[in-house]
């Protein structure tokens, strides 16, 4: 053929010039994408059909694997242009080129593509041809392509299999497993792809006896590939067959015949790899497929010597592939059958065997994770061990334990002993040289442990502790760290277990035993790690010291002396933080030894964090103290290392501009020069540690409140004794904002440290007066970084002192500089942050002073109200929420006084129709779909308290501005009678999705 009769100019137009770009597409740094395009179009040109022909004739195997391609390319594009003749003239092609193919010695390659194009051609003319494997095997038997009409007269499947050769053998495997695999893709719920899953059914009868053949040893004549072939098959027909359990209709029951000679293969070594991944994923996906004697079988199979010599080699620390595939397919088998496993834990030997080999497989040679690669898997088969038995007791009656629960509770107490060996860290050179990801893992498959404890602590009761107790005290006597650390890890990771419990106390008795902390209060060389588990201990148990003080002085000496080491002083700090907090009532006379080593621990290089931590716990050691007066000293005290830093800050700053002269607003905010990036830490960390100090200073969360004490508003640190200390805490603010308020952390950190004061009920050091306050935020302005944080401060400051006298002045100055800023942003968009914290505190003073938001000049209040409305619709997702919530707060407002009431209304009747409009801008389609719960709640409020609200939507629905084109008058006039009928009840957001949906136009 030397011309394609195609007159492209840019495609090829002789066979020759089509051959070389198929085989220079396959050259390296050839130009795949612009030869692919070419080619792509030649075969779906009218003339591939006779292109596939031609190109299977090349002698270049590229070519002809293209050729067959060509074909597969065809059927799934261009198979509609075939009439009933043409169908069976391919399918009799295509039987011509596989057989031809094969009298040639073909390669794996264009034979393999050509069963792919039988499969595809199956999935195009499924109904012309149903018996395709008996066809395809008739075909082979007699070496020529039989029309598949003629199939009438071949002889039984059985008869064909038996005279089929190896090498045709493998073939139909390579074309069935193909084909099942293709449909199994397919959607059987689909009513299009339905049909094919009903076509492939008449098949299994065929490919059950040809498997069947291959699958034993005891046929002669078979070879290796066939075997391994046939069993390739059989996973790619059992994977199909889960069908059965979801499609009544596609019944593939033959297949389970098959399952024992699978399971028989397993020792054969040639077969290994393909059965044991074949029986895996039975048991992983659907077990159902396995019949009672294939479980039998399974079990007979663990116990055999060939099971034995691999599980022992596992064990071992043989993690080789083969090994680790065999402890996999273990513990499948053992989810498969975790309720039998478990209910009959005590009574079939066979069950214990198994549990015990399973929990062997916890106990491996090597460290779990980077060594040990089956730990991990074994571990999660417990967990579900665990849960199962855990399920039990909260779907039985009054939750009782059953018989076998003994039994299986001692396997998960074995399980337990095997993990507490295996979660204990290697020498740290050892665990150092690991890779980041072995040493993460490792990690995790702690934490997993853990949870496997919490969860087995639902069946055993506090007593799990026992195991950890004892290994902790034996090695304490054997000086052994490791053992100790995974002791120790264990039973805090009990914390949230045991607490409140009636025996808690006499547990911890004894893991605290004083002879623990006698050996780390005077052993030098105990390991970071050990110590470290040892701090987490102490603050997982904290409320515990508070009951029993007796060793809780030699336990603050272990932590404080801890605080100074690099590697535990966080830990540390956390831990002072927890037993200062809990202890604060018995350690009040203890408060300057506290202080002293505060001051000691100075000279040191504490991190930021550590000494938060630190401060915070003094704090709340402070708040215990009786009275006002005797809370002053300490706290200035508290108040004197943070000036430090702060002055520390203040002249490295001073530095800093003497030898860079200018402007202080050239302060840089990023890319800083390292002076003046220390400055900045040292006072963000002071600001930090001020804030620890406010919330040290909260009252414990556990103190009740008495409902019926009279309010009594003590003057002590405002204008008394106390006074002094809010001078200093505000002078740290003021200073800290005037030398940094180009930098977000500081105004986000100061902004911490007002909140410690908003949270108080009562006077202290940092509830300070609103116009105090109020004086802070107002220095801000649009340059400021994180301007939101300090508008969300003035709307938290306006809800702490709603009941101020002084109050409204503040509200009313606060509001004048929120709308000064919004009108200074002008859009929404110009930063949503703002936009959104703005729109919210508008929604305060709605809420708390709705009096003086309406008393401000009428041209603010219109900018004010303009700008709500930009947001609601606006593309900015949160300036809109917040802007639906001031609306809905807004246009709810009811049984005020009679004059504002009124200038509510009032203002009303000129802000409704602007917002109907909005509204019905975003349910016309311009709204997310996630956004219109939220919207919905204004217009809810507005059809309720608003008579004129159906007119005003109506009017917005019929304006010339409506954003779709996609519904009629007649559409909005129901969706609008809906709404109105409704009267904000439940339905009103889904008619408002629904509407919206169709101004979509995706319904």
């Amino acid at each position: 053929m030397a011309n394609l009769g195609i007159n492209d100019g840019a495609l090829p137009t002789s066979f020759q010039e089509v051959e070389a770009s198929i085989i220079q597409m396959y050259q390296p740094g050839a130009k795949v994408s612009h030869l692919q395009e070419k080619l792509q179009k030649l075969q779906r040109s009218p003339e591939g059909w006779q292109l596939a022909q031609t190109l299977l004739n090349s002698k270049e195997e590229v070519v002809r694997f293209f050729g067959a391609l060509t074909f597969t390319v065809k059927l799934n594009t261009d198979s509609s242009s075939l009439t009933d003749s043409d169908v069976h003239a391919l399918l009799q092609s295509l039987i011509i080129w596989l057989i031809r193919s094969l009298e040639k010695g073909e390669g794996v390659l264009v034979i393999r593509k050509l069963c792919s194009t039988l499969a595809a051609f199956f999935i195009q003319f499924s109904t012309t041809w149903t018996r395709c494997l008996k066809h395809i095997l008739y075909c082979l038997c007699l070496n020529q392509a039989v029309p598949y009409s003629n199939l009438t007269d071949a002889p039984e499947t059985a008869l064909l299999v038996q005279n089929i050769s190896n090498e045709k053998a493998i073939i139909v495997f390579w074309f069935i497993s193909t084909l099942v695999e293709d449909v199994g893709k397919m959607d059987s719920s689909s009513m299009k792809t339905h049909r094919y899953h009903q076509q492939v059914v008449p098949n299994v009868n065929d490919v059950v006896p040809l498997i069947e053949r291959y699958a034993t040893n005891s046929n002669a004549g078979v070879d290796v590939k066939c075997r391994q072939e046939a069993m390739k098959c059989f996973q790619a027909w059992v994977s199909y067959s889960h069908r059965a359990f979801i499609d009544d209709e596609v019944v593939l029951d033959p297949l389970k015949s098959l399952t024992k000679h699978a399971i028989i293969a397993l020792v054969d070594d040639t077969l290994y790899e393909i059965t044991i991944e074949l029986i895996s994923d039975i048991l992983s996906n659907y077990s159902k497929f396995l019949e009672k004697d294939d479980i039998a079988l399974l079990y007979s199979l663990f116990g055999s010597q060939w099971a034995q010599e691999r599980y022992q080699r596992l064990v071992n620390g043989d993690f080789d592939f083969d090994s680790i595939q065999f402890g996999l397919f273990m513990i499948a088998f053992g989810d498969a059958n975790v309720e039998e496993l478990a209910q009959k834990a005590g009574t079939e030997p066979q069950c214990q065997q198994l549990l015990t080999a399973l929990g062997g497989l916890l106990g491996a040679e090597g460290y779990a994770v980077n060594d040990d690669k089956i730990f991990v898997p074994a571990l999660e088969f417990w967990s579900t061990f665990v849960e199962c038995m855990v399920d039990v007791i909260y779907s039985s009656d009054g939750g009782k334990h059953p018989l076998w629960f003994s039994a299986a509770s001692e396997h998960v107490m074995q399980a337990v002993r095997k993990c507490w060996l295996k979660i204990q860290f290697p020498p740290p050179n050892v665990f150092d040289s690991w890779d980041s990801v072995d040493q993460t893992g490792f990690k995790d498959a702690r934490r997993d442990v853990c949870d496997l404890l919490e969860q087995f602590y639902l069946i055993s009761d506090i007593s799990l502790l026992n195991v950890f107790i004892d290994y902790s005290q034996q090695s304490i006597a054997t000086r052994s760290w490791t053992e100790l650390e995974a002791s120790l890890y264990c039973l805090s990771m009990l914390s949230d277990c045991i607490r409140n419990h009636t025996q808690e106390d006499e547990y911890l008795h004894r893991v605290f035993d004083p002879s623990l902390v006698s050996l780390l209060t005077s052993h030098q060389d105990i390991p970071v790690r050990t110590s470290y588990v040892f701090l987490s201990l102490i603050r997982e148990y904290s409320e515990y010291f508070e009951r029993y003080t007796g060793i809780l002085p030699q336990v603050l000496n272990i932590v404080f002396a801890s605080a100074v080491n690099p590697y535990l002083a966080k830990n540390a700090s956390w831990a002072i933080k927890e037993l200062c907090s809990k202890c604060r009532t018995i350690l009040v006379p203890e408060l300057g030894v506290f202080l002293q080593q505060l001051a000691n621990m100075s000279s040191f290089s504490l991190d930021s964090h550590v000494k938060e931590g630190i401060i915070q716990g003094i704090a709340s050691i402070v708040q215990a103290i009786g009275t006002e007066e005797g809370k002053v000293a300490p706290l200035e005290q508290l108040l004197h290392f943070i000036e430090a830093d702060v002055d520390q800050c203040l002249r490295l700053i001073s530095s800093y501009l003497s030898s860079h002269p200018g402007p202080n607003s050239a302060l840089p905010a990023t890319n800083s020069p390292n002076d003046y990036n220390t400055a900045c830490e040292l006072d963000v960390a002071a600001l930090r540690c001020l804030a620890a100090v406010a919330d040290g200073l909260q009252v414990p969360t556990d103190i009740p409140v008495d409902l019926e004490k009279k309010a009594s508003r003590s003057t002590f640190w405002i204008s008394g004794g106390g006074s002094i200390i809010q001078q200093r805490i505000l002078s740290i603010i003021n200073k800290s904002y005037d030398a940094l308020s180009n930098r977000s952390d500081v105004i986000e950190a100061i902004c911490r440290v007002f909140r410690g004061g908003f949270r108080e009920l009562d006077p202290g050091p940092f509830v300070f007066t609103s116009a105090t306050v109020a004086q802070v935020l107002l220095k801000a302005n649009l340059q400021t970084p994180s301007l939101g944080h300090f508008i969300s401060a003035a709307g938290s400051l306006i809800s702490s002192h709603m009941y101020d006298e002084e109050n409204e002045n503040v509200a009313d100055v606060l509001l004048k500089w929120n709308n000064h800023l919004l009108q200074s942003l002008a859009e929404p968009s110009n930063d949503p942050d703002i936009a959104q914290r703005g729109v919210e505190l508008l929604s305060h003073f709605v809420s708390t002073y709705p009096g003086i938001l309406l008393s401000q000049d009428s041209s603010i209040l219109e900018i004010v109200f303009v700008f709500t409305l930009k947001a609601l619709t606006g593309s900015d997702p949160l300036p809109k929420y917040s802007s639906a919530e001031f609306w809905t707060t807004f246009v709810g407002l009811q049984d005020l006084a009679v004059p504002l009431q009124l200038a509510i209304d009032s203002a009303l009747l000129e802000l409704g129709p602007l917002l109907s409009k909005a509204l019905i801008h975003n349910f016309g389609g311009n709204a997310a779909r996630s956004e219109l719960d939220r919207l919905c709640e204004p217009l809810k409020k507005l059809v309720v308290r608003q008579m004129r609200s159906k007119n005003w939507l109506e009017t917005a629905l019929l304006n010339e501005d409506f954003p779709s084109d996609k519904v009629t008058t007649k559409d909005k006039t129901i969706f609008l009678q809906k709404i109105i009928s409704l009267r904000g009840a439940k339905g009103t957001a889904q008619v408002v999705r629904d509407f919206w949906l169709t101004c979509r136009g995706q319904k």
